[in-house]
């Protein structure tokens, strides 16, 4: 038998005799070499055997070959190298296979990193809506805040009587609020008013949502108008005025917004395949009547876009409360059909609707926001109006019409305790008694 390549080493003798090599190592003599032989227990001394192991301080390998149950031998460095190397054709196909998975799944990503980009560059920016509002000539009593920082914007200053709570605005790392803005604008450049005010408020770490209405016409101070609705601080001061008039009344942390106008909400109901509400007999009739025709009764009804925008903004029929909880309802109607719609019908949905939506969200909480959407559609939000309709009363104010008058340090408690998730019946009840 060939002797090893490693100079001094000699063949063995098994310790253990015919049956297998002992479970210790053998220590290689060439001092050079530092390392030492581990004996792996083998299944069958008939058999041969390859061990190797790596040295610890030149990184050679060492091959033992296990020789009709008795002798072994040491090999060169190379060689146990090159038997390391060696791998079975499984093996191969599979290191192979991995490779092209993982460079897979990063094109995948690249594809889909690129796609969301494309539609978020869809998305009109508020720059481009103050221009427009900068072209409106004076006499309209257009209050530009765009691009001004909130804490900048005093809505007190020449404004009316209605002071806000004190205190601080209420903040939450895990909550994220999201004004959605209906204006009731029919052409481009026309001051327009806040129809809707619902605010979408999204938990994080609960993956819950929930839907907030503020009703338009509570009184507040407009800066150098006076007291007037909340929905017309959109009109005189767009988006920025109408989200630091919440931030002080309401003591809500809201900075972010989505406006849509009645085209964009019609074409994307339709778009969606229309949603299905519940309605009242009274409702049915009131949509029968503006129909001409007996089209509704009393229960679910699938609405298509001109028709939902009708049932949403009916005012006449009840009280503005009843109003608001109608237009949560289309909402919710519509997160539930979009959770049905394939991904090519949303891209379809995407690419129609996207360049009419204004918002100041950034690429990157939108990002965040499509991540978060699979959890959240198909799931029912809770729902509530701010203020109270049982603890509000009327004032008479600058307009024709008198305005909504509530306890605002009362109603932002209220409001944060409900995006918390806190019980109101439960503080509620608690309130009165401690009265």
């Amino acid at each position: 038998m060939r002797r090893g390549r490693c100079e001094g080493e000699k063949l063995y003798t098994c310790p253990c005799g015919r049956q297998r090599p002992k479970n210790t190592g053998v220590p290689c003599r060439k001092m050079a070499c530092m390392g030492r032989l581990c004996f792996m227990r083998p299944g069958n001394p008939h058999k041969q055997r390859i061990f190797t192991e790596l040295s610890r301080k030149r990184n050679c390998f060492f091959t033992l070959f296990f020789y009709n149950k008795k002798r072994f031998l040491v090999l060169s460095d190379a060689e146990g190298d090159n038997m390391k190397k060696g791998m079975s054709k499984t093996q191969k196909w599979a290191l192979v296979a991995g490779a092209a998975l993982l460079a897979l799944l990063l094109i995948l990503a690249a594809a889909a990193a690129l796609y969301i980009n494309s539609k978020m560059s869809l998305l009109s920016r508020p720059a481009a809506a103050s221009a427009n509002a900068e072209s409106i000539t004076p006499e309209d009593s257009i209050l530009s805040f765009a691009n001004l920082n909130l804490d900048d914007i005093d809505v007190m200053e020449n404004g009316g009587t209605i002071e806000p709570p004190s205190g601080e605005v209420n903040v939450h790392e895990d909550i994220t609020n999201i004004l959605v803005i209906g204006s009731d604008e029919r052409e481009e450049g026309q001051i327009a008013r806040a129809d809707s005010m619902m605010m979408i408020s999204i938990n994080s770490r609960k993956n819950t949502w929930k839907l907030v209405s503020f009703e338009r016409g509570v009184g507040v101070s407009i800066p150098n108008v006076g007291d007037d609705w909340l929905t017309h601080t959109y009109a005189y001061g767009g988006p920025e005025l109408l989200l630091k008039t919440l931030q002080e009344y309401y003591k809500v942390d809201v900075d972010r917004y989505v406006k849509i106008d009645f085209s964009v909400f019609e074409t994307f109901i339709t778009d969606i395949g229309g949603v299905v509400v519940d309605m009242t007999q009274e409702e049915a009739d009131y949509m029968n009547s503006i129909a001409g025709e007996e089209k509704w009764s009393e229960g679910e009804a699938r609405l298509d876009g001109p028709t939902a925008l009708v049932y949403a903004r009916i005012r006449y029929l009840d009280s503005d409360w009843a109003r608001v909880e109608r237009q949560r309802q289309v909402m919710q109607a519509a997160a539930d059909q979009v959770a049905t719609l394939s991904l090519a019908k949303i891209d379809l949905i995407a690419n129609d609707v996207l360049p009419m939506i204004e918002t100041n969200l950034t690429n990157g909480e939108l990002w965040q926001l499509a991540l978060k959407l699979p959890a959240l559609l198909g799931t029912e939000a809770q729902q509530l109006t701010v203020p109270e309709q049982e603890n509000s009363w009327t004032v008479s104010g600058t307009l024709e019409e008198s305005m909504i008058a509530c306890d605002f340090a009362a109603e932002a408690e209220r409001l944060d305790r409900f995006l918390l998730g806190e019980d109101l019946e439960d503080a509620s009840s608690a309130a009165a008694q401690a009265e």
